[in-house]
Order: structure tokens, then sequence, then C-alpha cells
């Protein structure tokens, strides 16, 4: 047989609400959440300088992808003359045709070389920033797995305790009428911080702490969930 409903199992079953509001305040405000948040933001705000460096310097960048793929087409092209010359039955022109095809590619190298070295110099002071904010990232990266490592394993305990606390909160309210498991849910929907408390010194409200008057008091222990009239919290 089923115990009675009193009003004062509303009290318990808000001990119950304040654990999971603690529990679920303690993954999101612990020091080590705050670090990781923080952290996030900071690799946000360099992402954003890093992409404005780059943007600043998108000729140098389109100039330097254009050298470096010609870099890479020479030096097959090169590569390709270099197997044609050990041919042995190559004869003297070819020989000397491709001998020089092989020296100019070489010199467009060594200009294409010079050029991303001038390149760099002209672009020195922005590069050094762009370095800059790379190796924050860098760093930032390491920071934020570290931390993230440390925020899930403190997670894995608080959520042990969070299923613990929801699993008896459900038991509880599965034994209260329906009528006072609706009154809990109504109050919670219009945002009711303490659904139930006793009542404080002086006649005070123990759920929003308002001075009663003993007309308000006779009232509202004469009422059936004996409910404050200024939070509707349940006054025990």
């Amino acid at each position: 047989m089923n115990e009675p409903f009193l009003l004062s199992n509303l009290i318990d079953l808000q001990e119950i609400d304040n654990e999971i509001y603690k529990i679920e305040s303690q993954k999101g405000e612990s020091e080590d959440v705050v670090l990781l948040k923080d952290l996030e933001t900071k690799f946000k705000e360099s992402n954003k300088d890093l992409e404005v460096a780059k943007n600043n310097l998108s000729e140098y960048f389109t100039q330097l992808e254009k050298d470096e793929l010609d870099t890479k087409n020479i030096k097959q092209k090169n590569e390709n003359i270099g197997i044609k010359l050990n041919d042995k039955s190559l004869d003297p022109n070819e020989i000397i045709n491709y001998t020089k095809q092989k020296e100019s590619g070489e010199q467009q190298l060594s200009k294409i070389k010079k050029n991303i070295e001038f390149l760099q110099r002209e672009n020195s002071e922005e590069l050094n920033e762009i370095k800059k904010y790379e190796d924050v990232i860098d760093d930032l990266k390491k920071q934020l797995f570290e931390v993230s490592k440390k925020v899930q394993e403190e997670w894995k305990s608080l959520d042990v305790r969070l299923a613990e606390s929801e699993s008896k909160k459900k038991e509880m309210l599965l034994s209260f009428p329906d009528d006072a498991q609706k009154l809990y849910d109504d109050l919670k929907a219009r945002g009711a911080e303490v659904i139930a408390a006793y009542k404080l010194e002086n006649n005070q409200c123990g759920c929003c702490g308002v001075d009663l008057t003993s007309s308000e008091m006779d009232k509202i222990t004469s009422s059936k969930y004996q409910q404050c009239p200024y939070c509707d919290g349940v006054v025990v």
C-alpha cells in the first residue's frame, strides 16, 4: 500500500531539484569548464586575426602559389629531360637541345627562387605576424585538448550523479497523486525557482522570503496545497 501523500514530500522533491541544479551548475561553471570556454573564445579570435592577416597578404599568397606550381612543373620537366639525356640512342643535336632546355629550366627555377625570397623580404613583417598567430593557435589547440580531457573526466562522474538524481526524482513524482504532479509541472513551467519550503521565522514564506500576515497565513494553511499568494510556492 502506498504511503499517503504529504506536502513535505514536495520539499523532498525540491531538495532533489536543488541537487540536480547544483550538478548542472558544476557541469557548466567548474574551473576547468570556465577555462575551456575562455580557451575556445581565444581560439576563435586568433583564427579571425589569422584570417584577416592572410587576407591582407592575398596578393602575396596568390603569387607564392603560382611560383610554387611553376617550380613543381619545371622540376618535373627537368627530371623528364634528365631521363631522356640518359638515352644512349640520342643524336648530338637532340642532346644539345635537351641540355639547353634543362639549363633554361634551371635558370627559371633560380629566377623564381629569387622572386620568392624578394617577396618574403618585402612582406617579412606581415609574415611574422601570421607566424605569431599560427603559433598561438597551435598552443591553444594543445591546451584545448588537455582541458577538454579533464572536463570529460569531470562530467563522467557528474553525469552518474545526475542520472541517479533524475531517476530518484522520477520515482518520487510517480508516487504523487495526479493533481500534485500537475501542481509541480505547472509551477516549474511558470519558472518557479522554489516549489516548496518550510515556513521561516516571523511567518516568512520559505520559498520567496516575503513576510506573511496572520490572515494570509490562515488562508494559506486552510488551502489544499498551502500556496504563498506571492510566489505560489507551497509553504509547509
